[in-house]
Protein backbone atom coordinates (compact mmCIF):
# COMPACT_ATOMS: atom_id res chain seq x y z
CA UNK A 1 0.00 0.00 0.00
CA UNK A 2 2.92 2.35 0.66
CA UNK A 3 4.61 1.47 -2.67
CA UNK A 4 1.52 2.05 -4.84
CA UNK A 5 -0.79 4.53 -3.06
CA UNK A 6 -2.78 5.40 -6.22
CA UNK A 7 -3.72 1.79 -6.93
CA UNK A 8 -4.46 1.22 -3.23
CA UNK A 9 -6.80 4.23 -3.22
CA UNK A 10 -8.46 3.02 -6.43
CA UNK A 11 -8.92 -0.48 -4.97
CA UNK A 12 -10.41 0.96 -1.77
CA UNK A 13 -12.76 3.18 -3.80
CA UNK A 14 -13.94 0.19 -5.84
CA UNK A 15 -14.41 -2.14 -2.88
CA UNK A 16 -15.92 0.42 -0.54
CA UNK A 17 -17.83 3.09 -2.49
CA UNK A 18 -19.35 6.05 -0.68
CA UNK A 19 -23.12 5.78 -0.24
CA UNK A 20 -25.01 9.00 -0.62
CA UNK A 21 -28.46 9.51 0.86
CA UNK A 22 -30.55 12.63 0.51
CA UNK A 23 -33.18 13.46 3.09
CA UNK A 24 -35.70 16.24 2.62
CA UNK A 25 -37.10 18.03 5.64
CA UNK A 26 -40.07 20.35 5.23
CA UNK A 27 -40.32 23.08 7.85
CA UNK A 28 -43.10 25.62 8.25
CA UNK A 29 -42.48 29.15 9.51
CA UNK A 30 -45.46 29.47 11.83
CA UNK A 31 -44.55 33.00 12.92
CA UNK A 32 -44.68 34.28 9.34
CA UNK A 33 -47.87 32.33 8.69
CA UNK A 34 -49.58 33.77 11.75
CA UNK A 35 -48.42 37.29 10.76
CA UNK A 36 -50.00 36.84 7.31
CA UNK A 37 -53.22 35.54 8.86
CA UNK A 38 -53.39 38.50 11.26
CA UNK A 39 -52.82 40.97 8.44
CA UNK A 40 -55.42 39.26 6.27
CA UNK A 41 -58.05 39.37 9.04
CA UNK A 42 -57.24 43.04 9.76
CA UNK A 43 -57.64 43.95 6.08
CA UNK A 44 -60.82 41.88 5.72
CA UNK A 45 -62.32 43.71 8.74
CA UNK A 46 -61.50 47.08 7.14
CA UNK A 47 -63.05 46.00 3.86
CA UNK A 48 -66.17 44.73 5.66
CA UNK A 49 -66.47 47.99 7.60
CA UNK A 50 -66.16 50.00 4.39
CA UNK A 51 -68.77 47.87 2.65
CA UNK A 52 -71.16 48.11 5.60
CA UNK A 53 -70.91 51.92 5.84
CA UNK A 54 -73.74 52.38 3.37
CA UNK A 55 -72.59 55.71 1.89
CA UNK A 56 -75.15 57.30 -0.44
CA UNK A 57 -72.66 58.91 -2.73
CA UNK A 58 -70.45 55.90 -3.43
CA UNK A 59 -71.88 52.71 -4.85
CA UNK A 60 -69.69 49.62 -5.21
CA UNK A 61 -70.81 47.46 -8.11
CA UNK A 62 -68.41 44.57 -7.57
CA UNK A 63 -65.09 43.67 -6.09
CA UNK A 64 -62.70 43.07 -8.94
CA UNK A 65 -59.86 41.20 -7.18
CA UNK A 66 -60.08 38.70 -4.38
CA UNK A 67 -57.02 37.57 -2.47
CA UNK A 68 -56.76 33.83 -3.05
CA UNK A 69 -53.41 33.03 -1.49
CA UNK A 70 -51.07 34.45 1.01
CA UNK A 71 -48.42 36.49 -0.78
CA UNK A 72 -45.38 34.43 0.23
CA UNK A 73 -44.50 30.83 0.91
CA UNK A 74 -44.18 29.85 4.52
CA UNK A 75 -42.73 26.42 3.83
CA UNK A 76 -38.99 25.95 3.81
CA UNK A 77 -37.43 22.84 2.33
CA UNK A 78 -34.15 21.69 3.82
CA UNK A 79 -32.18 19.06 1.93
CA UNK A 80 -29.70 17.06 3.99
CA UNK A 81 -27.09 15.16 2.02
CA UNK A 82 -25.37 12.35 3.93
CA UNK A 83 -22.28 10.58 2.70
CA UNK A 84 -21.57 7.26 4.34
CA UNK A 85 -18.21 5.57 4.25
CA UNK A 86 -18.92 1.92 3.41
CA UNK A 87 -15.45 0.83 4.48
CA UNK A 88 -16.32 1.65 8.10
CA UNK A 89 -19.57 -0.26 7.91
CA UNK A 90 -17.79 -3.24 6.35
CA UNK A 91 -15.22 -3.25 9.17
CA UNK A 92 -18.01 -3.11 11.75
CA UNK A 93 -19.93 -5.92 10.03
CA UNK A 94 -16.80 -8.08 9.87
CA UNK A 95 -16.01 -7.52 13.54
CA UNK A 96 -19.62 -8.28 14.50
CA UNK A 97 -19.57 -11.52 12.50
CA UNK A 98 -16.26 -12.54 14.08
CA UNK A 99 -17.58 -11.77 17.55
CA UNK A 100 -20.86 -13.59 16.94
CA UNK A 101 -19.02 -16.70 15.69
CA UNK A 102 -16.77 -16.59 18.76
CA UNK A 103 -19.77 -16.24 21.06
CA UNK A 104 -21.64 -19.06 19.33
CA UNK A 105 -18.58 -21.32 19.76
CA UNK A 106 -18.46 -20.46 23.48
CA UNK A 107 -22.21 -21.06 23.75
CA UNK A 108 -21.89 -24.49 22.13
CA UNK A 109 -19.07 -25.37 24.52
CA UNK A 110 -21.17 -24.32 27.52
CA UNK A 111 -24.14 -26.32 26.22
CA UNK A 112 -21.91 -29.39 26.05
CA UNK A 113 -20.72 -28.74 29.63
CA UNK A 114 -24.32 -28.47 30.84
CA UNK A 115 -25.20 -31.74 29.11
CA UNK A 116 -22.23 -33.49 30.79
CA UNK A 117 -23.23 -32.11 34.19
CA UNK A 118 -26.83 -33.25 33.67
CA UNK A 119 -25.59 -36.76 32.87
CA UNK A 120 -23.46 -36.80 36.04
CA UNK A 121 -26.40 -35.52 38.05
CA UNK A 122 -28.63 -38.31 36.71
CA UNK A 123 -25.93 -40.86 37.55
CA UNK A 124 -25.61 -39.53 41.11
CA UNK A 125 -29.38 -39.54 41.54
CA UNK A 126 -29.43 -43.24 40.66
CA UNK A 127 -26.66 -43.93 43.15
CA UNK A 128 -28.47 -41.93 45.82
CA UNK A 129 -31.65 -43.94 45.33
CA UNK A 130 -29.76 -47.24 45.66
CA UNK A 131 -27.96 -46.04 48.79
CA UNK A 132 -31.25 -44.90 50.30
CA UNK A 133 -32.79 -48.36 49.88
CA UNK A 134 -29.66 -50.02 51.27
CA UNK A 135 -29.81 -47.79 54.37
CA UNK A 136 -33.51 -48.59 54.83
CA UNK A 137 -32.81 -52.33 54.57
CA UNK A 138 -29.92 -52.05 57.05
CA UNK A 139 -32.13 -50.20 59.54
CA UNK A 140 -34.78 -52.88 59.20
CA UNK A 141 -32.11 -55.58 59.75
CA UNK A 142 -30.70 -53.81 62.82
CA UNK A 143 -34.09 -53.21 64.42
CA UNK A 144 -35.69 -56.51 63.32
CA UNK A 145 -36.24 -57.73 66.88
CA UNK A 146 -37.92 -54.52 67.95
CA UNK A 147 -40.07 -54.55 64.80
CA UNK A 148 -41.05 -58.18 65.45
CA UNK A 149 -42.08 -57.28 69.01
CA UNK A 150 -44.22 -54.44 67.72
CA UNK A 151 -46.02 -56.79 65.32
CA UNK A 152 -46.64 -59.30 68.12
CA UNK A 153 -48.27 -56.64 70.26
CA UNK A 154 -50.80 -55.78 67.64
Amino acid sequence: MDNLPESAAKECAERFPIKETIDTILTVDYNLLSAYENEYTRLSLKIDSLLNEGCDTVVIDSIKTVIKQLPAKTNTKIIVKTQENTAKTQVILDSCQKLSSLLSAKLNKEIENVAKLNNKCDKYKGQRDWLFWIVILLLIWIFRKQIALLFKLF
